[in-house]
């Protein structure tokens, strides 16, 4: 590997823990964006011995790439650049794929760096959470743009804390049995406040943990996994003293920490007539602007090619919003049928199957399994939030699907 390859992949595993701790404080740095330029211009030095695998999936990133781009030339011509370029990234970090093959070589020790980002991660978080909640200086932090340092999504979160999970279960991270059963207890005790603050994150744990359990052929895997099963209510009750005596005030939506708005929260998803408040009226917009985005595409005249970019959807739709920076619904899929239109909505469906379809082979490799929960996991979470639009959840998410692509790749050059 080349001395400039080299330096990139330590800096593009720098910039990955950067936003995996730091999350949104971090999101106005510019860091990805950075990164992905740098990625383009290696990979235009490297165009030689670079090559990815021609099949229908990789061809199908090419069309939303290419689409993107000429919905960009569209935009240009209506609206704001800076809105226009905001709004395709929400596509465009799909390059990081491409970035990631030129690594094929480099990818157990790619995969190594990020297992050690995890190894810290429920530690990190944790002790950002509670100097954020207890330090007035961390609360006043603001290094990039208007937003805290530590200030951190907890959709986002969950979503880290399965990966740390899966990791964990499968051996990729290694820890002496005291480290890892601290680590159970604060993946819990975050796990625990993230599920009070974000519903969202909570249900798509469980159903892409649940998927992973499910999926699972290897007997000895699944055995460990089920034996470890056994131990979760005893590390859930370790985690509850510290849970139960973290006081901190009502985020802006008014949730805060306790069983009582655990049990609302769970309540609200088994039996949504009995959720109330907040709970309930962010429930209701979230299906208002959803069904418009129906109508006016499926049944309307944006069938065809969508609003495109550029636009804030929430002041278009004539949905009032607290954000008055949110341009987007709480629905990635949803955002690119408002954007893009129906036939491309279609094949982005198309390309979830075609990553998805084959899960329950028992002859999976078990990397590729887990790989594939956390797709899903990715998935689920961007369905009920502004997740992939963004470079705290869009970076990690492509990261993971280069990964899964080079592995498959990798797989098919030693079959064949």
């Amino acid at each position: 590997m080349s001395n400039l390859k080299k330096l990139y992949l330590n800096l593009y595993v720098i910039v990955y823990a950067l936003y995996a701790y730091f999350n949104k404080g971090i999101a106005y740095s510019f860091l990805v964006e950075g990164l992905l330029v740098l990625g383009l211009v290696l990979l235009l030095l490297e165009r030689r011995s670079y090559e990815f695998p021609w099949n229908r999936k990789m061809l199908l990133l090419v069309l939303f790439v290419g689409v993107t781009c000429v919905y960009i030339g569209r935009g240009l011509l209506r609206y704001n650049p800076i809105d226009v370029i905001r709004d395709s990234f929400m596509l465009n970090y799909i390059a990081f794929v491409f970035i990631i093959f030129l690594f094929r070589e480099q990818l157990d020790y790619l995969i190594e760096r990020l297992a050690l980002v995890y190894k810290w991660y429920p530690l990190v978080a944790c002790c950002s959470f509670l100097s954020l909640s207890y330090i007035p200086f961390f609360g006043e932090l603001k290094v990039f743009g208007d937003i805290h340092l530590l200030h951190y999504k907890y959709g986002d979160m969950a979503v880290h804390l399965f990966i740390t999970t899966m990791l964990l279960l499968n051996g990729y991270i290694k820890l002496e049995r005291r480290f890892m059963v601290a680590n159970a207890v604060l993946i819990a005790y975050l796990f625990l406040i993230a599920s009070s603050y974000n519903r969202a994150g909570m249900v798509s744990y469980i159903i892409a943990f649940t998927v992973f359990v499910f999926c699972t052929h290897d007997k000895a895997l699944k055995q460990r996994i089920l034996s470890s099963l056994k131990f979760v209510p005893v590390v859930i009750l370790a985690a509850l003293p510290f849970y139960m005596s973290t006081q901190v005030e009502e985020n802006f939506q008014g949730r805060k920490l306790g069983l009582d708005q655990l049990s609302n929260n769970i309540t609200s998803i088994v039996n949504p007539d009995n959720s109330t408040g907040n709970l309930n009226d962010n429930k209701i917009w979230r299906l208002v602007w959803w069904g418009k985005i129906i109508d006016y595409t499926f049944g309307g005249e944006y069938f065809f090619n969508g609003k495109g970019l550029g636009m804030s959807l929430a002041t278009d739709d004539d949905i009032p919003m607290a954000e008055e920076d949110l341009r987007a619904p709480h629905n990635f899929h949803l955002n690119i049928l408002a954007r893009f239109g129906v036939p491309f909505f279609c094949v982005w469906l198309y390309w979830i199957f075609l990553n998805l379809r084959g899960i329950r082979l028992k002859e999976q490799d078990p990397f590729r399994l887990i790989l594939l929960v956390i797709f899903i996991m990715f998935i689920l979470n961007a369905s009920f939030d502004v997740f992939l639009e963004g470079p705290m959840g869009a970076f990690p998410f492509w990261t993971f699907v280069g990964i899964m692509y080079a592995k498959e790749a990798e797989v098919i050059n030693i079959q064949a």
